[in-house]
């Protein structure tokens, strides 16, 4: 599936257009902004918010070059296990789960589902 991205120029052109891979990078982004300090969600829900497979928000998510700012810490697995984490090109599985910790204070991380997207899903 095919996500449009609609374009406004000056104040009568409007273009829609297939998104690029910066586009649903971007969108990705912003979404994993939404999960509140000390939740996690999973891939396949990001994955389906925007119609794409869990795999491709994984690459999206390992090419993050602000990995603070952009959380993608707050990602995991469906089975709830962590998945990976590359910070500067390099894995750092240890700090992903060193982060969760801290932000969890000590404990388990809340998980939210679609519902902390509503009105972010494709389709």
């Amino acid at each position: 599936m095919s996500i449009p991205v609609i374009e406004i120029h000056n104040s009568n052109t409007i273009i829609i257009r297939r998104a690029t891979k910066d586009d649903i990078a971007e969108i990705v982004y912003a979404l994993i902004q939404l999960v509140p300090i000390g939740c996690v969600t999973t891939y396949s829900e990001i994955a389906k918010v925007l119609g794409i497979t869990p795999r491709y928000v994984a690459k999206i998510l390992k090419e993050n070059r602000n990995p603070i700012a952009i959380p993608c810490h707050r990602v995991v697995k469906s089975d709830g296990e962590l998945g990976g984490y590359t910070v500067n090109g390099r894995r750092a599985d240890h700090l992903k789960k060193r982060l969760l910790m801290i932000e969890s204070l000590g404990g388990q991380p809340c998980r939210v589902g679609l519902g902390i997207f509503r009105g972010y899903e494709n389709g």
